[in-house]
């Protein structure tokens, strides 16, 4: 029972951007609407969450080094609740934006050291593998959220979308008293800002680490460019109530979740380079049949969610294998190099969302635009990845 308590929590924690996100995007609208903003402002939530989310990864993972796991991630996910509640009051936009972003600095702590635990506890392939595992199970939470998401709103308030959030980190709070420690230097080295950015030079010289990074942050990135319209575009597309948002949209995460699965078991066969490789280039493929789909709008609806899912099934194949394969390469310092991953992903993926919420023009156009460039990316980053593939299995 405290492994399987254990095991959820860990899915909790990696899933905090996620359920951030997906369970509130149903209610934007109507936050809108009460604010008296415009669609632009609303999308910015999103992207100043995952600069919050940014800056939290570059204070979680270096003090998760030296002070342990437990005590740090606990800290995080009371600071996650607080804020969910700060959301809940916010009385303007300009609080909402505020509250996002202490939000987001407060979630980056679940992900951070969610990959450093795993990274402590397993290496090369076999992390991937856990990671993968890991990211499946996580997928449950995008895949049902929006759709509670859409009741609360249909039955409550918008703000009681923060208050499930606040719910959700007391029960990631009560699972980590299941946890024992795993970092495996406390008390060794130094927290001071410096050494972390020290270390951005390190991995950012490392050819390796900046193929892995580009992989998994390209088409992280294309999942924030949906996130950021799909709120929109189902509305104005596909004319669809705000009761039904949640359905259509798991089943296009519903592929994220068949890839993560997919990716656990394929991994130990392959490597996790070449199912990675598969992911991207599927994704590019699918990215590629959704912009030729994409001025026809409701005329290809059908056509539409196939790519979407495949794209979003790519991106499982892709995510736990380029972030294992990335905080592999520094053993020592997993906790600091998977805040250097976890900075640049969420920064980047934070300033693509923001581009295409102001792109947006009530069509799929630029949304499918942006998708298509970000899988691109993907592909072109492949061979740095293979620089020294040996040394990713050896650690």
């Amino acid at each position: 029972m405290t492994e399987r308590a254990t095991y959820a929590t860990l899915v909790g924690m990696v899933a905090y951007a996620a359920i951030a996100t997906d369970l509130y995007l149903p209610a934007i609208p109507a936050m809108i609407d009460a604010f008296g903003a415009t669609e632009a402002q609303g999308q910015l939530t999103l992207s100043i969450f995952m600069l919050g989310m940014a800056a939290g990864q570059l204070i979680f993972g270096p003090l998760s080094d030296y002070y342990g796991r437990i005590p740090v991630i606990t800290a995080g996910t009371a600071l996650f609740v607080a804020t969910s509640v700060g959301c809940a009051l916010a009385t303007n936009m300009e609080v909402m934006w505020l509250a996002r972003l202490a939000q987001g600095l407060a979630a980056a702590s679940g992900p951070v050291i969610a990959r450093a635990i795993v990274r402590d506890r397993y290496h090369g392939d076999r992390a991937a593998q856990v990671m993968s595992m890991l990211g499946a199970a996580m997928a449950v939470i995008p895949l049902i959220a929006p759709t509670v998401g859409s009741w609360v709103l249909v039955w409550f308030h918008w703000r009681a979308t923060f208050v499930a959030l606040a719910l959700f980190g007391v029960l990631i709070l009560v699972g980590l008293r299941t946890f024992k420690e795993s970092a495996p230097a406390i008390g060794e080295g130094s927290i001071r800002l410096i050494p972390v950015l020290q270390l951005f030079g390190v991995c950012l010289r490392n050819r390796q680490f900046i193929g892995f990074q580009l992989c998994g942050t390209a088409t992280y990135a294309a999942i924030l460019a949906y996130l950021s319209t799909v709120a929109y575009f189902m509305r104005d597309v596909f004319a669809l109530p705000p009761a039904y948002f949640g359905y259509a949209f798991a089943a296009s995460v519903s592929g994220f979740m068949a890839g993560a699965l997919l990716c656990s078991r394929l991994v130990m066969y392959l490597g996790l380079l070449r199912v990675m490789s598969i992911g991207v280039l599927l994704c590019l493929i699918a990215a590629a049949n959704q912009r030729f789909l994409a001025p026809n709008g409701a005329e290809s609806a059908w056509g539409l969610a196939i790519s979407s899912c495949l794209i979003f099934f790519g991106i499982g194949l892709t995510s736990a294998n380029a972030a294992m394969g990335a905080v592999s390469l520094f053993p020592k310092t997993a906790g600091a190099a998977s805040a250097v991953y976890g900075f640049v992903h969420s920064v980047i993926a934070a300033l693509v969302g923001f581009v295409a919420g102001i792109l947006y023009d009530g069509t799929l156009v630029p949304t499918a635009n942006i998708m298509l460039i970000c899988a691109a990316v993907g592909v072109l980053s492949l061979p740095l990845t293979r620089q020294n593939p040996a040394s990713v299995a050896s650690t």
